[in-house]
């Protein structure tokens, strides 16, 4: 005979749970949902709501494997696997999926309908979009994959050996004469981004999210948001300049927006893109070479300027890379080279 169900867990659908955790203002019950790996789901503390996930899961675990939709299995990733991932990636996960959606779910396509020519007619509905399409299908795979981990498959990624896009890599390289004209009409918070942004060769992400915390024993403290690479960078001459200027009226981060909150590098494209514009309209002659300049390839010109005077290895410590070949990848020039004699 089974031992009987504890007094909490009487009553509550199949594989939920119930859990009291003691809490310096009382007791507090949480609820979860026991998944097919053994793993347990958190449901939060609103048990009408935790029994009505329930419920929506139970059903998915009872539909039988031969009709479950990718659709079906692209709102279980949402649910379970999106959440986690860094903002950054959440955001273009959604943007994603929302194309993966309409082109596998019109009408909805069961896992054992999707052939790998399906993965090749994606790429070409996606053809204008190329690095997007690419992006699209690596994130089908992983998707995939868990429908793979869950169960609800046994067949291999269509996906699995079908040639995406080819893509040129980009090779921009702001010249010191392009920079100067843009900085010639920005103000002194953009000045100053565009300044850090070249002196420590980082992410765009990283320089809004500098706080004065990150400043401490006349080090610069930064963790990369895409690599978690943590680097100390020597505070000192024109870098020193500019901190020491926003330092004087910053109480948290260096870099706020109208409401005072931390600057978003959402804000900071549009800013800059307003700049580039303004800038094409007083040097017209050089709009193609302005159109090109992207707040980004700052950090490819300060690695390859470094790489060209210091060498690609301290090139790669500034950028926070961990082989030289990454860097290779962002210097976009090669060393002048004197005539034969």
């Amino acid at each position: 005979m089974a031992r009987p169900r504890k007094r909490e867990n009487q009553g509550l659908p199949q594989n939920m749970l119930c859990r009291t955790r003691k809490r310096k203002n009382g007791n507090v019950t949480y609820y979860f949902y026991v998944l097919a790996d053994g793993k347990e789901k958190p449901l939060g503390k609103d048990k009408a709501l935790a029994i009505l996930e329930t419920a929506k899961l139970n059903l998915d675990r009872s539909i039988p494997r031969d009709i479950i939709t990718f659709i079906d299995v692209i709102a279980r990733y949402k649910q379970e696997v999106v959440p986690f991932k860094a903002n950054n990636t959440q955001t273009a996960n959604r943007r994603a999926i929302r194309f993966l959606e309409r082109f596998f779910g019109t009408p909805p396509a069961t896992l054992n309908q999707i052939e790998p020519q399906h993965i090749k007619m994606y790429l070409n509905w996606r053809k204008e979009k190329p690095s997007a399409a690419n992006n699209e299908i690596i994130l089908f795979h992983h998707i995939w994959q868990m429908a793979r981990e869950w169960g609800y498959t046994k067949l291999a990624c269509p996906s699995e050996g079908i040639k995406k896009h080819k893509l040129t890599a980009r090779d921009v390289y702001v010249e010191d004469h392009i920079f100067q004209k843009v900085y010639e009409f920005a103000d002194q918070t953009l000045k100053d981004l565009m300044d850090l942004a070249y002196l420590t060769g980082q992410r765009p992400v990283d320089i809004v999210k500098i706080h004065r915390s990150h400043i401490f024993d006349d080090i610069l403290h930064i963790t990369q948001q895409k690599t978690g690479a943590k680097l100390r960078i020597a505070i000192k001459g024109q870098l020193k300049e500019i901190l020491d200027r926003r330092l004087t009226n910053c109480k948290g981060y260096l870099f706020t927006n109208k409401c005072n909150r931390k600057l978003s590098e959402k804000t900071l494209s549009v800013n800059f893109y307003r700049l580039r514009q303004k800038t094409i309209e007083h040097y017209p002659e050089l709009k193609s070479e302005l159109e090109q300049f992207q707040f980004r390839d700052l950090r490819a010109k300060a690695g390859t300027d470094k790489a060209l005077v210091f060498g690609d290895d301290a090139a790669r410590k500034q950028l926070g890379h961990t082989s030289v070949q990454m860097t290779r990848r962002y210097i976009r020039k090669d060393a002048v080279i004197d005539p034969t004699k």
